[in-house]
């Protein structure tokens, strides 16, 4: 199981760097003289980047292994964060957002086919702590970035970034997981990409309703009932905690029930938080039903390497891709719609279309 971890924390890495810009932007702007469009357009290209690189880094996944491809990526991470901490102009400190984008890009779905290749009996249960994991990760993002940047500045703090991101890709590749794939698999690629539209379907659905939802509308319905800023931020503590929680639990049940039917038990759970928030229940049982059922979402890409185990990484890639559009999409989509619906209106309508994916996902069988 040590050979598993480096990945576990490889992924907890990723969360803690693409949150890092929020809680490093003062002092950045502060020092360079950026606005505020600027710093958004700098943190763009970071998911941009990730998303872009998902499908042709999935295609070397599978040709190189976990091992050499995530070190390789862990490499640049490296070079990313140099980049921005030695950056005196907004050129370089977008490359060095970009190239950390492109660094973490394959983090979640190389760890999970690491655990595919190493212990398969064990994906639902590993890809449900990975993302507690991640939470964690996130976390890290908090008060302690705040705080490591008040003491070394913006600057050093990314050099430690950088300097945890060389610990993490000597130790990946120090594991030796992956190899090149056989004949037999190759001849999987093609029925995989083919295949896995349902899943990328309900990926962009479930995981981009929990993630748009989670980095900013909870937030802004909050604010737009009234709540304090102290309020809201209990309310987000409350809703990440349980997500913690909802990855830890998601890795268990995938174990008892089988990945399919634990991502459609937590895809219930969130969308009964939808219900409940749309319908006007207390806000703190909403949130707590949506963090607990989004945190099920390491799930999809853990069913999908089940679903197509000789072509895992392409197929998790194109899934992860479509939850990527999906944030983007429902983060874009939502103001639209709460204009015309308000929140409650907007909110069955997220509910109708959890609804449409757990059916896809209970009904729909690969050929």
């Amino acid at each position: 199981m040590l050979r598993l971890l480096p990945f576990a924390l490889g992924y907890a890495y990723s969360y803690l760097l693409r949150s890092a810009g929020a809680p490093l932007a003062a002092p950045m702007a502060q020092d360079l003289g950026l606005s505020p469009g600027s710093l958004g357009a700098i943190n763009a290209l970071f998911f941009l980047a990730f998303a872009l690189a998902q499908v042709p880094l999935g295609h070397v996944l599978e040709r190189w292994g976990p091992s050499r491809t995530l070190a390789a990526l862990l490499a640049l991470a490296v070079l990313g964060c140099g980049l921005v901490a030695a950056a005196p102009s907004l050129i370089l400190l977008a490359l060095g957002r970009a190239a950390m984008g492109v660094g973490v890009a394959l983090a979640l779905v190389g760890a999970l086919r690491a655990y595919q290749l190493l212990a398969p009996g064990r994906l639902g249960f590993l890809s449900g702590l990975t993302v507690a994991l991640g939470g964690l990760g996130g976390l890290l993002a908090t008060w302690p970035l705040v705080r490591l940047g008040e003491v070394w500045g913006w600057r050093g703090a990314y050099g430690a970034l950088g300097v945890l991101a060389l610990g993490l890709a000597l130790w990946v590749a120090r594991a030796s997981v992956g190899g090149k794939p056989g004949p037999g698999e190759r001849g999987q690629e093609g029925r995989a990409v083919l295949g896995v539209g349902p899943l990328a379907l309900v990926s962009a659905v479930y995981v981009g309703a929990f993630f748009a939802l989670q980095t900013f509308w909870v937030g802004a319905y909050a604010y737009a009932r009234g709540f304090s800023g102290d309020q809201v931020g209990g309310l987000l503590a409350l809703l990440n905690l349980a997500s913690v929680l909802g990855a830890f639990a998601s890795g268990s049940l995938a174990a008892a029930l089988g990945t399919r039917r634990a991502l459609a038990l937590g895809m219930g759970v969130f969308a009964a938080g939808l219900l409940a928030w749309g319908g006007g229940a207390g806000l703190g049982l909403a949130y707590l039903l949506v963090g607990f059922g989004g945190g099920f979402n390491g799930l999809v890409l853990a069913h999908t390497a089940t679903l197509f185990p000789e072509a895992s990484s392409r197929a998790m890639a194109w899934v992860n891709l479509a939850g990527v559009v999906g944030i983007f999409a429902l983060q874009a989509g939502m103001g639209p719609l709460v204009e015309g619906l308000g929140y409650g209106g907007s909110l069955l309508a997220l509910f109708l279309l959890q609804a449409g994916a757990i059916a896809l996902l209970l009904l729909w069988r690969p050929r």
